[in-house]
């Protein structure tokens, strides 16, 4: 049974007055905040519980900072760490960055950072859109050349034990779709014993568009719990898998969506020398099977489909997932 962050942390996290001492007692040299509202947003796969508390300081508003609670404190420690790392770094200068951390609290396996402002890549249109695009290529080339050293490492051992527990959820949930899901695990594993990774890249492991903030022309992106040492093509096929997503949910022609694609892919390219392979399509393959996966189980980007619109995108998807390892 998956441990869970323990309700015994939860009356604390919830009282306003407990929380605004603690930041007091651990945030030094910064304007002090009340905490004046407390939010339990959602409990995901992790575990984790994630909560958004209202502020105010001296002179009136202050910012919505989110919480997470870990039941593995060692989790809360290690994003702590990496937003206090990437924050310092600035990534590329005042174009780019992540939430600013606020507070690691040990006993409560609990991380606070600052919420994203801004719209998500989703929330954007036209040229704006596009734009986002691009600075979330440049966020992604800057993450990747910082130098970073992560203490955890991408396995693709792992991960294949991973694709073949996501293609049994798949085929139990949805037994029409089973025959897809396992040719293209079939495949993937076939190209898995392929290619030649690397694991020496600081990677994000979920970038996608809801990940990515964009306020003002400034790219924040947020979710790094899982960020490891692994294969910049992790990363840049990730995006790609999921653009195609949401292109089959807003019903975008090709040539829409190839704008898009080029535009990411060529803004990432011009910082790193960045091209496809067969490390690309197995990647993309990957997220695609992944994708799936939280189809079926009512999580991944929002918003979650049901009834027939689950099944179609359940459906292109893997139809997306076996294109591209065809190619």
């Amino acid at each position: 049974m998956t441990a869970q962050p323990s309700a015994e942390a939860l009356p604390e996290v919830l009282d306003t007055e407990a929380i605004t001492g603690r930041l007091a007692g651990i945030v030094d040299g910064e304007t002090p905040l009340r905490v004046v509202a407390a939010n339990v947003l959602g409990r995901a796969t992790g575990p984790r519980i994630v909560l958004a508390y209202r502020t105010v300081g001296p002179d009136g508003g202050g910012p919505t900072l989110i919480g997470k609670i870990y039941a593995d404190r060692e989790r809360a420690r290690r994003l702590h760490s990496l937003l206090a790392e990437l924050h310092a770094l600035d990534l590329a200068g005042q174009e780019c960055g992540v939430p600013r951390p606020i507070a690691y609290i040990p006993e409560l396996g609990m991380a606070i950072y600052v919420a994203a402002g801004g719209r998500t890549l989703d929330q954007l249109e036209g040229r704006e859109r596009r734009e986002g695009v691009v600075s979330a290529a440049h966020w992604l080339a800057a993450m990747h050349s910082s130098g970073l050293g992560l203490d955890r490492r991408f396995d693709l051992a792992v991960e294949s034990g991973n694709l073949s527990e996501w293609a049994q959820i798949v085929a139990r949930q949805h037994p029409p779709l089973a025959e897809a899901t396992a040719h293209l695990l079939e495949r993937l594993n076939w190209l898995g014993h392929r290619i030649e990774l690397s694991t020496t890249v600081p990677i994000h492991k979920d970038f996608q568009y809801r990940h990515i903030f964009v306020d003002h022309g400034r790219v924040v992106v947020i979710d790094l719990d899982e960020a490891r040492s692994g294969d910049p093509a992790f990363d840049v096929a990730h995006f790609g898998a999921n653009l195609r997503l949401l292109a089959l949910r807003e019903g975008m022609t090709d040539d829409q969506l190839g704008v898009l694609e080029s535009a990411f892919l060529d803004a990432y390219a011009s910082r790193t020398g960045y091209r496809p392979d067969l490390r690309h399509e197995f990647f993309h393959a990957y997220t695609c099977l992944k994708i799936a996966k939280q189809l079926v189980r009512g999580r991944g980007p929002a918003p979650v489909p049901t009834g027939a619109e689950l099944s179609r995108q359940l459906e292109l998807i893997l139809e997306e997932g076996m294109r591209c390892l065809q190619a």
